[in-house]
């Protein structure tokens, strides 16, 4: 199990993935964590409270649901507890064992269109949004002005 690809397997997959709100991304790296805990075991168990309580859930409700379309989406194997004072039974399906190569797609690129310049220049540019943040993180110019106010 290679810890930095299954993570960067995971935000590929959630970057296409509309359905995922903060409550489902949450509870899965919760259920990362734990794994991760558990030395990446086929499954293991957790108990509903402790769960909640690292993902910071406050509802069974929102809980439930959420473990169940995590399951049907295909993130983790859900097994519910008949008993609530056993433990339910999780799987983590492995996103770092994919037979993709890297490539430069669609949703890696930000397409901007400037519409400011002449017709020549107002072709779309694409603008890889990661090297970007990498070079300036902060979004800082690196030209100051000194001479204006603050």
């Amino acid at each position: 199990m290679n810890y930095i690809k299954h993570l960067n397997g995971f935000f590929k997959r959630l970057e296409r993935d509309e359905r995922m709100t903060a409550y489902h991304i949450s509870l899965y790296m919760t259920c990362f964590q734990l794994w991760n805990l558990y030395r990446f075991s086929s499954s293991f168990s957790v108990i509903r409270s402790e769960m909640m309580r690292l993902a910071r859930i406050g509802s069974v409700n929102t809980y439930a649901r959420c473990m169940k379309q995590l399951h049907d989406w295909g993130y983790i194997e859900y097994s519910p507890a008949a008993n609530i004072h056993s433990g339910s039974i999780i799987s983590c399906i492995r996103f770092d064992i994919t037979g993709d190569t890297p490539t430069d797609t669609a949703s890696d690129t930000l397409l901007i269109n400037n519409t400011n310049t002449s017709n020549k220049e107002n072709k779309q540019k694409r603008v890889n949004p990661i090297s970007s943040a990498i070079k300036n993180p902060l979004n800082v110019r690196t030209q100051k002005d000194y001479s204006e106010p603050l």
